[in-house]
């Protein structure tokens, strides 16, 4: 184990997403480490674990990922195994040097991108742990959190166990604080024990992070190749999991941060995230015969009463026959508008959330006057959605242009008339 691969005051914070992007002086800090080096002292007494990590470019958090597992990850019998899929950005050269200097870490390079799943697939099939831990390569692993990950696995009843994190869409994701390498330290060292050997049952474990033992796996079987490049192998997992009668936990006790969508950020950017993912979850929806449902985040206090907020405001400031269409990411608590007909934004054709984001401008611009002409007569942003004025900046002048801004409050929402007659601004009282 190595202390400390990086400085304390290296930012996390993404500069933008979609595709995401370090601050230059992360990049250059990162990039410019020594490769790691971290012997291993292997104690047999303990169950061997394996660490499947799948790359495909994307160097910079590549190399933060594997330099925290080595660093923070005390646990003494346990190997890497890393599948990359064709990167052209230098990671090829990085892992073979770094398998060169640590005999518990192994890597396979394919010649083509084979996909989440299949590379996946390929390296538990050369793994020879009685654990398996899946994890991606835009992740931050903290201190003990292999050991304590594992832990949650001893009750034979439980198929999968998955951490807490700060990004990933479901009820893993909890409120976070810090905004660097030293203060993500400082939240764990904080969180963790308070916290020790808790967990909660969980419908879905994304697979940013998911550790099964071997005989589960053998069961189950392999991630379903059909899904392509990825996006829905874990809700399948999910089902084939809770099918066999496992359940799903999610251990409080673990925090890994998880940048999120590190490589499928690129692809929302060409405009291929949407075909995907209507592809992959009709491949679902056919598969489980059932209609795929969004998931939903745990609500802390805060977000709770910035609800309560936009509710007030909604009541005092629009018609109660009024429908609103909210940026909501799927939260239904969003659209519980006092009685007033409240719709997702962006909604896929059933009326529900669509599942992912615009992939520009232009389409969210389209959506924004399909979902006008089916009678939306207001658009809600809530406060923490207002980054898509700075990143749809096409949508945000078409919104001056031709809307007004019926009510804006900086800390909790902005709400705009999309139909005349055009409305007196409203400010809510101090």
């Amino acid at each position: 184990m190595v202390e400390n691969p990086f400085p304390p005051s290296l930012v996390l914070t993404p500069l933008s997403r979609r595709p995401i992007e370090l601050p230059p002086a992360t990049v250059q800090e990162v990039m410019q480490g020594t490769v790691p080096k971290a012997p291993l002292q292997r104690d047999r007494r303990f169950k061997s674990v394996s660490i499947v990590v799948v790359t495909y470019n994307n160097l910079v958090f590549t190399r933060l990922c594997l330099a925290s597992v080595l660093a923070h990850t005390p646990y003494p019998n346990y190997e890497i195994i890393i599948v990359d899929n064709a990167s052209i950005d230098g990671t090829a050269p990085y892992l073979r040097q770094l398998a060169q200097q640590n005999a518990h870490v192994r890597v396979r390079f394919n010649t083509t991108n084979r996909g989440f799943a299949a590379a996946n697939n390929q390296g538990i099939a050369s793994a020879t742990g009685d654990v398996l831990v899946l994890l991606n390569n835009d992740t931050i692993v903290t201190p003990g959190w292999l050991m304590r990950l594992t832990s949650h696995l001893k009750n034979p009843a439980t198929g999968a166990v998955g951490p807490v994190t700060n990004r990933c869409g479901n009820e893993a994701e909890i409120e976070t604080s810090y905004d660097s390498y030293g203060t993500l330290l400082d939240f764990a060292q904080n969180h963790v024990p308070r916290h020790t050997g808790e967990h909660f049952d969980i419908a879905m474990l994304a697979m940013f992070c998911m550790a099964l033992r071997r005989d589960t796996y053998e069961q189950i079987g392999p991630l379903d190749e059909r899904f392509g490049i990825g996006m829905f192998e874990d809700d399948d997992y999910a089902m084939r999991l809770r099918a066999e009668g496992y359940g799903l936990v999610c251990a409080t006790d673990v925090f890994v941060h998880h940048f999120g969508e590190a490589s499928f950020g690129e692809l929302a950017c060409r405009g291929k995230y949407g075909p995907l993912f209507h592809a992959n979850r009709q491949r679902f929806e056919e598969k489980w015969n059932r209609c795929w449902q969004p998931h939903q985040r745990q609500q802390s206090f805060r977000y709770q009463d910035t609800i309560r907020q936009i509710q007030t405001i909604v009541r005092e400031a629009i018609p109660s026959h009024a429908t609103v269409a909210v940026v909501s990411k799927g939260d239904e608590a969003l659209l519980q508008l006092d009685g007033r007909r409240a719709w997702h934004f962006p909604q896929s054709d059933d009326g529900g959330y669509a599942g992912y984001y615009p992939a520009n401008s232009a389409e969210a611009i389209d959506q924004l006057e399909a979902i006008r002409s089916r009678g939306a007569t207001y658009l809600l942003v809530p406060q923490s959605a207002f980054w898509w004025l700075d990143y749809y900046t096409g949508l945000k002048q078409h919104l001056d242009v031709h809307y007004p801004v019926h009510v804006a409050h900086e800390d909790t929402c902005m709400i705009v008339a999309l139909s005349p007659p055009i409305h007196q601004k409203h400010t809510r009282p101090a």
